[in-house]
């Protein structure tokens, strides 16, 4: 019996020892597999490193198993025919307006598309690369497309000039004091910012022959509406200033200055701009030569005496309480206006600016002729309650000019002449007062100005007087001898 027992833990034993020994075998088999296909995934990445995963196309073009060079001339052969055919239509309403792509000069950065073409997946871990080896996924990738900006803002403004329909401001018309307002007209438009993304969007997108893009026009609001130009009743301020025609283009210069800022509209809250409404005074606009001031000279330039319609537009405004956002006096005093009392203008340099503080458009009305430069302010006069403005100016100092003398060789000695006329300058103040029932119930600091002195110069005689050096002479009788 106990015989028999240790036959049996001797097979037992044998068994087992058979079974690890399988085991034993299996477990390398299996480590030897995984080495192997570890082995194997390792080489196929490997391989596949320099080179553009399967299922990866550009703009539709096979690109699965190149490397950098095969991808660059393969893309270089089939990209420049698929874009330059590739056509995109705007479509609005029964309007259709197609852009060649061939007209904005696209290219592609065909060296970096292929560049992210070959990275793209190469992050992934070693699994994922080989997964995406044997899968062949289709991946569309898309390269950002260069194009001439101007040539597609041009196409833009050709869509716009083709569909919108342009709102049209309500317009007003005084005669004699009798105020005729036409209405207005809304418009329609393309949304600009919509048209520009969707065309950008598409020229990078995947090229096929034709695409459309639809755009609905959306409302567009006139600016200045019959209902706001109703507000003016009459009239709420005006100026005048005085002029001689000096015979040089002064009076022409003034003429077409005040013709641009007649029938100027100052919507609520909106600030008026001379320079913006005047710009340069170049010939080519009809403006001549006539005297201005540079410093303390006077020098002929184009728009010589605009100054005299700026300064004149400042007082008729100041009458309305329209108060200046921006203005400075000449450098020296002028004629048409007392000493901190003009508002003088320099394109580019200085402006004189005003804001329509009321809730109610402002109409102007200008006019040169006849030794006279006028303006007038058109409002709400209900609205001015009575109240009635005026700007003074209050003189602090007054420098007088000094005389000075150059000697002249060409004049005798002796004699004078006075080549400048010398002038004072001046420190002032301004002030607007408030009048209610004619009575002064306020008075407001505007503006300290200073304006310089000219001297007068004389012009003395250096040239010697000739003396006669010849020897007296006999008279010679000519009476004749009995």
């Amino acid at each position: 019996m106990e015989e028999k027992n240790k036959n049996k833990k001797s097979l037992i034993l044998k068994k087992n020892k058979n079974l690890l020994i399988t085991t034993g075998v299996v477990s390398v088999l299996l480590v030897i597999g995984i080495i192997s296909y570890i082995v194997s995934v390792n080489n196929r990445v490997k391989a596949w490193e320099n080179k553009i995963y399967p299922g990866i196309s550009v703009y539709g073009v096979n690109l699965s198993g190149l490397n950098k060079d095969e991808a660059i001339a393969l893309l270089n052969e089939k990209l420049p025919n698929v874009i330059m055919d590739k056509k995109l239509a705007v479509l609005v309403g029964d309007k259709k307006l197609e852009l060649n792509y061939k007209d904005i000069n696209p290219k592609y950065d065909i060296e970096a598309t292929v560049v992210d073409a070959i990275n793209y997946g190469k992050d992934k871990g070693i699994m994922a690369k080989n997964s995406m080896i044997k899968n062949n996924n289709v991946v569309n990738m898309e390269s950002k497309i260069s194009f001439d900006e101007e040539s597609l803002k041009a196409f833009e403004e050709k869509v716009k000039s083709e569909v919108n329909i342009v709102a049209k401001n309500a317009e007003i018309e005084i005669n004699s004091g009798n105020i005729t307002v036409t209405p207005d007209i809304n418009g329609k438009r393309i949304d600009d910012e919509e048209l520009h993304n969707q065309l950008i969007e598409n020229i990078n997108g995947n090229p096929d022959s034709m695409e459309e893009l639809s755009f609905e026009l959306k409302e567009q609001q006139a600016k200045i509406k019959a209902d706001d130009l109703n507000k003016i009743t009459g009239k709420i301020s005006g100026y005048s200033s005085s002029y001689k025609n000096t015979g040089d283009g002064r009076v022409r210069n003034m003429e077409i200055a005040a013709q641009i800022v007649s029938g100027t509209i100052v919507m609520p809250g909106e600030e008026f701009s001379y320079n913006e409404l005047i710009g340069d005074t170049t010939p080519d606009k009809g403006y001549e030569k006539a005297n201005t001031y540079v410093g303390n000279k006077i020098v002929p330039d184009y728009g010589g005496g605009i100054c005299q319609v700026s300064t004149t537009l400042y007082r008729a405004a100041m009458r309305a309480n329209l108060r200046s956002t921006e203005r400075m006096n000449h450098s020296l005093t002028v004629s048409y206006s007392e000493p901190g009392l003009d508002a003088t203008v320099a394109n580019g340099v200085i402006d004189y600016k005003f804001k329509n503080s009321y809730d109610f458009p402002v109409y102007i009305q200008g006019y040169v002729g006849g030794g006279v430069v006028s303006f007038s302010v058109y409002g709400n006069v209900d609205a001015m309650g009575g109240k009635t403005y005026e700007l003074v100016n209050e003189v602090h100092e007054k420098y007088n000019p000094e005389i000075t003398y150059e000697e002249d060789p060409t004049m005798e000695e002796g004699t004078e002449k006075v080549e400048v006329y010398g002038m004072p300058g001046y420190k002032a103040s301004s002030y607007q007062v408030t009048y209610e029932n004619g009575v002064e119930v306020s008075r407001d600091f505007i503006a300290t100005d200073v304006y310089l002195t000219t001297n007068t110069i004389i012009k003395k005689g250096t040239k010697k007087k000739e003396v006669n050096t010849k020897p007296n002479e006999a008279p010679v009788n000519t009476t004749e001898a009995n």
